[in-house]
């Protein structure tokens, strides 16, 4: 009984002597894996919100709070806010990674099809969309995107995407022609058939005399002449 009373009294004063203890907040606290906005950003925009000061006690810092105006940050995904070895304020972030630039509307798409504003201080590799496409959509195109930038092949062969309004077509880097996907349904197995076709096919005096290749129907490979 009576060490358990110790126990206790020892947790507790633990507890109180933390909670009183004074920390210096800057961008130190924020961790290294932010490429989209600086540290000094997400430091001030808190202050600006009223959430942190340049130095705290431990026990008023309101982690969920800090942790939800984070998350309203355009940039960032989620975080994670807790107090670390030493009594420090440790902050964690998942940054929005983009995947398509919306030319038209001078955006990103991130790999949720989330909307990302440009940034100042960094230029993300990302596929270029032209042409307007319905919101709905946005997550569509941005698997698209990503399977693109990911694939060796895919990235080495496509140009950017764009749009007529009406159906999704790829421009190809390295050669003159389009490929027309249509929609964008089933388009992983459309640009799997275009692989095999490039693949199989390939001839430096055909694909030279290529306009258009329409993947648009299923399983299917129509090469359009000039």
């Amino acid at each position: 009984m009576l060490l358990l009373i110790i126990m206790v009294f020892t947790v507790t004063f633990s507890s109180i002597n933390n909670n009183n203890r004074l920390v210096q907040i800057n961008q130190s606290n924020v961790s290294e894996s932010i490429s989209m906005i600086s540290k000094d950003s997400i430091i001030n925009y808190l202050k600006l919100v009223d959430v942190i000061k340049d130095s705290m006690y431990v026990g008023d810092l309101d982690l969920f709070n800090i942790e939800k105006n984070i998350d309203n940050i355009d940039y960032l995904k989620d975080s994670n806010v807790f107090i670390g070895i030493n009594s420090s304020l440790e902050i964690e972030i998942n940054e929005r990674i983009p995947v398509i630039e919306l030319k038209n509307l001078n955006v990103y798409l991130d790999r949720d099809g989330t909307i990302v504003p440009k940034s100042k201080i960094n230029e993300p590799e990302t596929i270029k969309f032209f042409g307007n496409i319905d919101s709905t959509n946005y997550r569509n195109i941005s698997n698209l995107g990503s399977l693109i930038i990911k694939d060796e092949f895919l990235n080495h062969h496509i140009k950017y995407i764009f749009s007529d309004s009406k159906e999704i077509f790829i421009k190809s880097k390295n050669h003159d022609y389009n490929i027309q996907l249509g929609s964008l349904e089933m388009f992983k197995t459309k640009l799997l058939n275009y692989k095999f076709f490039y693949v199989t096919k390939y001839d430096k005096d055909i694909i030279s005399r290529i306009e258009k290749i329409n993947l648009k129907f299923e399983n299917q490979v129509i090469v359009e002449k000039k």
